[in-house]
């Protein structure tokens, strides 16, 4: 779901896509709460962001995003 809502926002599915370019798409996810996670990933799956600077690491899991 992710890789499709990423290559529609980064307008690949147009034939004239240039990569420096801002394609003005939109993507809107209806019920993305019903979304089934199968495994471990729900606590084992884990999004970091980095600010830069030191100690500026966030990790959270996907339960708690």
């Amino acid at each position: 779901l992710s890789v499709n809502i990423a290559r529609v926002l980064r307008g690949k599915h147009r034939p004239q896509f240039t990569p420096h370019l801002n394609t003005g798409d939109h993507v809107v996810v209806v019920n993305a709460a019903d979304i089934v996670v199968t495994g471990g990933k729900l606590r084992k799956k884990l999004y970091d962001r980095y600010s830069g600077y030191p100690g500026g690491r966030r990790v959270r899991t996907f339960e708690e995003a």
